[in-house]
């Protein structure tokens, strides 16, 4: 007969049919739905008969519902092994709670098996024993390890102090401090001395050549003489490296006067000079020309992006905040594989307009899916540099005032790339967010090299019945409660619908 109990109530009937049942516990359910099969896996601290398996296998059929048309039992033995347990705590950590074990080594975690109950510490730095200590990573770490292992866990922090100087030659030093600094160079060809024989055939892109002493090359697009006040010749010379294009000006020398008025334009030339500013305006001026060949195989190189900071600095992330309804005994549902081997950020930005070169970004929100669940939750309201509109403020509900202090995004945008290092990005319509995150990514040097999955084209392809495919409508469909508008509440609402679509896509 099937009588629902509640998970206690289940446990401690198992446990009272044999002594060496007393710290067994429910480790997992697992479900084939395609079989109509539901398996109940058991860890105990002894072993355990063939016998004694069939009496546990009878206690789970009353209580198993008569949908399922197979119920398997399995019991495997687990000892509360230190080094084990060690290992356990390091490993979930470290897939769950980036932001704190980035800091934490496989040494900073000590653990003591007393009888039934394991104590275990960990060693962190200040900010992240306040990170696991608020947001309640201790108890979701021994409800974990409760599922591992026979035994009651206890977790405490201790604090170390930061590493303070790390050896510039060491591997620890975060790429987001020391970034590689790279001066693209164009190589001339057939070098004619005019004025420098000093001078080289190395010249700096014309895009990279911003301030300070520079060389730079080209073709002459434009060149005119002109006379000072004191009747000095002078020239104007426009350059062209393919790269960018600028124009200099060049007092002309008498022993070399005759050869610099040879200069026409479609010649090449390489020039040493001075770049600063004049009356608030960019001014170049040539001290030294030399004829040169642009060389015709030349390919622009990209510009160097900066990689991701491997540190928070402003907008750290905090723990997931979902509210679930579990069954009795709050199984894991098994995850297609698609979902719990990678890692996805699912994140949705509230911009001031839809014109990605003429506004800005009001607010980013997103979630992080590790392990086919959401663990960690990233959030700030932006300062934009473009007028929030009433209409803007009617769709969103973010208002000037709302964002008078919040940060400008040149300074969110390398907190947000940590969070999102190494994930695969998803976004409902996700066109429209990537641009605007490319865009002011790139602003900072940064490139977003991502892979990009967009839930909406996902639901067109696996919902096809439905009559549209917008947020609101995918949520409504999977029951997914949520606030329009707002973006953290949109990257938990496209999470919770990418996971239901994900685990329909690959059910079979």
């Amino acid at each position: 007969m099937y009588t629902l109990k509640s998970n206690s109530e289940f446990i401690s009937d198992v446990r009272a049919l044999d002594p060496c049942l007393k710290n067994a516990r429910l480790s997992a359910i697992e479900i084939d739905r395609k079989a109509k099969s539901i398996k109940y896996v058991f860890i105990c601290d002894e072993a355990v008969s063939e016998d004694l398996q069939r009496k546990i296998l009878k206690e789970t059929e009353k209580i198993t519902s008569p949908a399922f048309a197979s119920v398997h039992v399995a019991v495997r033995k687990i000892a509360s092994n230190d080094e084990l347990i060690n290992n356990e705590i390091y490993r979930y950590l470290s897939d769950n709670y980036p932001s704190v074990s980035i800091f934490l080594k496989p040494t900073d975690v000590v653990c003591t098996v007393v009888g039934h109950l394991v104590k275990y510490v960990l060693r962190l730095t200040k900010d992240g024993a306040e990170y696991v200590t608020k947001n309640g990573a201790l108890n979701k770490l021994n409800d974990y390890l409760a599922k591992k292992f026979c035994s009651d866990f206890v977790g405490s922090t201790e604090i170390k102090e930061a590493d303070e100087t790390l050896s510039l030659l060491s591997e620890e030093v975060y790429e987001s401090e020391l970034q590689k600094i790279e001066h693209r160079t164009i190589k001339v060809e057939n070098v004619i001395i005019i004025d420098d024989e000093n001078m080289g055939d190395l010249a700096l892109y014309i895009e990279d050549a911003t301030a300070g002493e520079v060389t730079v090359c080209g073709k002459i697009t434009d060149i005119k003489e002109r006379m000072t006040k004191k009747n000095k010749p002078f020239l104007i010379i426009h350059l062209d490296d393919t790269t960018g294009r600028t124009s200099g000006v060049y007092f002309s020398r008498k022993n070399t006067y005759h050869k610099i008025k040879e200069l026409v334009v479609g010649d090449a030339i390489i020039a040493r000079g001075s770049i600063g500013d004049y009356e608030g305006k960019k001014s170049f001026t040539i001290d030294k020309i030399n004829r040169c060949t642009f060389p015709e195989n030349f390919v622009k190189k990209d510009k160097y992006k900066k990689t991701p900071p491997k540190n928070y600095k402003l907008i750290f992330p905090s723990e997931a905040k979902t509210i679930k309804v579990k069954s009795v005994f709050d199984y894991d549902e098994r995850l297609p594989d698609e979902l719990v081997n990678n890692t996805y950020v699912v994140f949705d930005l509230e911009t001031t307009g839809l014109d990605v070169m003429n506004n800005g970004i009001t607010e980013i929100g997103a979630v992080k899916i590790v392990g086919g669940k959401i663990t960690e939750q990233f959030t700030t309201l932006v300062k934009p540099d473009y007028r929030i509109t009433e209409e803007n403020v009617a769709i969103t509900g973010i208002t000037e005032e709302m964002v008078k202090d919040s940060p400008r995004i040149g300074a969110v945008i390398p907190d947000f790339l940590h969070f999102i290092d190494g994930a695969i990005l998803v976004a409902h319509n996700a066109d429209f967010d990537t641009k605007f995150l490319k865009r002011f990514a790139g602003a900072e040097e940064y490139e977003v090299k991502n892979k990009v999955v967009d839930s909406l084209e996902v639901a067109r392809g696996i919902l096809p019945q439905l009559r549209r495919h917008d947020l609101h409508t995918i949520a409504d469909h999977f029951g997914i409660v949520f606030h329009h508008h707002r973006a953290l509440s949109d990257a938990y609402a496209t999470a919770e619908a990418f996971i239901e679509l994900m685990k329909i896509k690959y059910s079979e």
